[in-house]
């Protein structure tokens, strides 16, 4: 029976991702937030690798982006965060508030950042469209991109802390499509030795890593079919319907199986009804992950791994990780 990893204990983030604001928090604008997040973090398959939580913040109203980090940082909150503005509910897109750390500097800068009078600090943040924020959330906590890399090209050298950023920062798909989502987003799963098979075809191993796998392993086409995932198909050497096995001899009959595999879009599975609908979709708002406070300050995440610029440690989903085979029926650690 193929078993589906939960994505959160996956990539360590439990915590989820706070949202302030520098207008009011209306439903219309939490529900354009939580949906486009939802798109991005591919909740229509029903495991989100990542959340959001609303903070109404009465006092963040029409401040500065530098003086909400410094109050946030004064109440002992570190991490990054997501901030919305007034221009969000016409472009989608919000700020990605990281530090104001002194020694912080972009990897691609040459020239110092721009200072202005009254600021002793520089505030590190990129404007990024809310459907790619998940994404590039964790390709920068992972270090398999630099923080520069969400500012538009040719926008960060010297780095201007007053840039609008316009356009947003986008990897230019749309995750609400097929065509958009596809070889970015899987599942991580186990499966018995019965339900894979594998391969050491040197066309498909060797198109996966440097060095190269000894094998590749995938699910055969009836587990697939019945959990909603995609099976090699016949004849092809498509390696992102294939997942890396690091051991050298291949899988073994007693053995559970981890691997990557990718979601079947067109599956009657998904997506999930009120998950990720037409916007605004009556149960677009908090249908998933997301939770709302008014009051309570929030304080610093302690869960699993706190997200600093380039800190490496977490698995993109849709990014073949180490599998490991575990024997006599043992769940993968």
């Amino acid at each position: 029976m193929v078993v589906f990893w939960q994505q959160n204990h996956q990539t360590c983030l439990d915590w989820p991702v706070q949202v302030f604001s520098t207008v009011p928090l209306i439903p219309n604008l939490t529900s354009l937030v939580q949906h486009d997040f939802n798109v991005g973090t591919f909740a229509q398959f029903g495991d989100p690798f990542l959340s959001i939580h609303f903070n109404h913040r009465t006092d963040f109203y029409n401040a500065s982006h530098l003086r909400i980090r410094q109050q946030l940082d004064a109440e002992n909150f570190v991490d990054p965060f997501m901030l919305v503005d007034g221009d969000t509910a016409q472009s989608h897109a919000i700020w990605d508030v990281t530090t104001t750390d002194d020694s912080y500097e972009l990897s691609g800068c040459w020239s110092p950042p721009v200072t202005y009078p009254g600021e002793n600090f520089t505030l590190w943040q990129s404007h990024v469209l809310i459907q790619d924020f998940p994404r590039q959330f964790q390709l920068v906590s992972s270090g398999d991109i630099g923080f520069e890399d969400t500012i538009p090209a040719g926008r960060y050298d010297p780095y201007d802390p007053h840039d609008p950023q316009i356009p947003p920062y986008t990897e230019g798909h749309d995750y609400a499509t097929k065509e958009g989502a596809q070889n970015i987003n899987s599942a991580t799963i186990n499966a018995t030795f019965s339900e894979v098979m594998y391969t050491d075809d040197p066309s498909i191993t060797h198109r996966m890593l440097n060095p190269p796998p000894q094998w590749a392993v995938a699910l055969k086409p009836r587990p697939a079919r019945m959990a909603g995932l995609v099976s090699p198909r016949p004849n092809t050497t498509y390696i992102y319907e294939w997942s890396f096995w690091f051991r050298d001899e291949p899988p073994q009959p007693g053995e559970v199986i981890q691997l990557n595999a990718q979601y079947d879009w067109d599956s009657p599975r998904w997506p999930r009804p009120g998950v990720v609908g037409p916007f605004p979709g009556p149960t677009a708002s908090l249908a998933l992950g997301a939770g709302i406070s008014r009051g309570p300050r929030v304080s610093s995440s302690q869960q699993c791994i706190r997200r600093k610029l380039g800190s490496p440690g977490l698995v993109m989903p849709g990014r073949n990780a180490v599998r490991a085979g575990t024997r006599d029926g043992a769940a993968a650690a």
